[in-house]
């Protein structure tokens, strides 16, 4: 039962400084985990009484006490405390990414203008595989999205918000998960932006400003063509032209280079 048996059974990890041994709690936590991505333990499954846990693993209560903070920090399970508490799985989400994101970038130092740009890289090919490989379901969904957007036109910071969905839908449209994961890592910060953009805007002029709104729908509305004719190259040029002319607009009430903002 002691941890040093576990510990006899780990692999040796390489480093600068020689190895390391990973501690007995981290390997049960690998091994959870590993049950988690593999779908073995799901969504909302509880997590195995604790004097199960010290059964299997052959461990102290200790490291599956460890083992277990480890993996809620991870926010693969979430511990409630008291009489009827446990712990339950909580599968990996994308909103996982976007909070370590969010805290990782603003302290690098990445400004507005650093995270417009790399948008404006990520979603026109985005823009282009949705027109490839997206079909009458993807023109479907972007529809129904661009009609929401018109119904709050009057609305701007619902606007703005539903504007970002019509973004990150897009890019989940495209069918590549790892550029879904880069979208969804931005979204939130996506949001904060655009509502504190509109926030910021000095015109009183609303009717104005519900004109440059549609004005820019109409856009999306270009891209929704684009995609139902299936053109590829068109929908990728389009989308990199609304993106580099939707960021002077986003971007001037809000200075490209602010970080502190971001997060308000």
């Amino acid at each position: 039962m002691a941890d040093a048996q576990a510990l006899g059974r780990v692999a040796m990890i390489p480093n600068e400084g020689g190895v390391r041994v990973q501690k007995a709690a981290e390997l049960v936590a690998d091994q959870i985990r590993r049950a988690i991505i593999r779908g073995t333990l799901r969504d909302g499954d509880s997590l195995p009484a604790e004097a199960h846990l010290i059964a299997e693993y052959q461990v102290s209560r200790p490291t599956i006490r460890e083992a277990i903070r480890i993996l809620e920090s991870e926010g693969l399970i979430a511990v409630s405390r008291g009489a009827r508490g446990g712990a339950r799985i909580s599968s990996p989400t994308f909103a996982l990414v976007a909070r370590a994101a969010g805290v990782t970038l603003q302290s690098k130092g990445a400004t507005l203008g650093d995270i417009y740009e790399a948008r404006t890289i990520i979603e026109p090919p985005a823009a282009r595989l949705v027109a490839m490989r997206g079909g009458a379901d993807a023109v479907a969904t972007l529809r129904r999205q661009l009609d929401h957007e018109l119904t709050l036109v009057g609305d701007r910071i619902a606007a703005s918000l539903a504007i970002a969905d019509f973004h990150r839908i897009l890019v989940e449209l495209c069918g590549n998960v790892t550029l879904t994961m880069l979208a969804h890592s931005l979204q939130d910060l996506v949001e904060r932006h655009l509502a504190l953009s509109q926030r910021r805007e000095t015109s009183r002029d609303e009717a104005a400003l519900a004109k440059r709104m549609r004005f820019g729908l109409r856009s999306h509305a270009k891209l929704i063509e684009y995609v139902e004719k299936g053109d590829g190259e068109g929908a990728e040029l389009h989308w990199h032209n609304h993106m580099r002319a939707a960021g002077v607009y986003w971007l001037q009430s809000v200075a490209p280079t602010s970080v502190v903002e971001l997060l308000e």
